[in-house]
């Protein structure tokens, strides 16, 4: 499927302000088996919940030009997103997130950059949506701010200063593949991976960076607005299971 480059599933662009500096990748994370790690539950017109509870992957903190800080937690995912009524447009699936939050707590209190403590991360977000072909295993999800919202806390690193910020995520494995809902609602289940940016505005110890603006760009959002407009839209469930 086409991957949004920005909380990441060709699809769309979010025009964000221009940062102030260059946008870093801080963090990402990738699952610690290939089992499903998220899953999707939708009505008929696509409306419904993600969710990831509990779930076991590896986290690590990134150092500024985006290569491995050398150190990756075992962590405790859990995810909890609204989705609203999903359109298609040509061959592409989009389903709009109302609102979500997602954390990263390490099993164990652990020690970094000069910090102790389990919360490696916690994201509440807004706005932005899951991209997937029709009939496709895949999807990405991009958010940014501005316009939309991301917000961060960590344990070891302070996101005061930031003023833009941005998630990209991506969903494989999607089964049953991505498609139309006849009646009732489904579950759908994938495995997600992803990371998170922002514009550099100071460092920490480690050099990772403090930030200050983020903003991811997707590739194709504007694109995905004028086709909005000019084509029929259509009803879909986009699932994970």
């Amino acid at each position: 499927m086409n991957k949004l480059a920005a909380f990441g599933f060709g699809a769309a662009v979010l025009l964000a302000a221009a940062p102030a500096s260059a946008i870093t990748t801080f963090a990402d994370f990738s699952p610690a088996s290939n089992q499903p790690n998220i899953f999707y539950d939708g009505s008929l017109a696509g409306d419904g919940t993600v969710t990831s509870v509990d779930q076991l992957v590896h986290f690590s903190f990134l150092n500024p030009d985006g290569s491995p800080g050398g150190t990756t937690f075992d962590a405790m995912m859990n995810l909890t997103a609204t989705t609203d009524v999903a359109t298609v447009v040509g061959g592409l699936a989009i389903l709009p997130v109302l609102s979500g939050t997602l954390t990263f707590t390490a099993l164990a209190p652990v020690s970094w950059g000069g910090h102790t403590g389990t919360n490696l991360l916690s994201v509440s977000f807004s706005g932005g949506a899951i991209t997937g072909n029709l009939f496709g295993s895949t999807a990405t999800y991009g958010n940014s701010t501005p316009p939309n919202t991301v917000d961060f806390t960590s344990d070891f690193l302070t996101f005061t200063d930031t003023t833009t910020r941005d998630i990209s995520l991506a969903v494989d494995a999607i089964n049953p593949t991505i498609g139309f809902a006849f009646g009732g609602r489904r579950t759908h289940s994938g495995t997600v991976t992803g990371d998170f940016g922002a514009d550099l505005s100071s460092g920490n110890p480690q050099g990772v960076p403090e930030p200050g603006s983020w903003a991811l760009m997707f590739a194709g959002f504007g694109l995905v607005g004028s086709a909005l407009r000019s084509q029929r839209r259509r009803r879909v469930e986009v699932s994970f299971d």
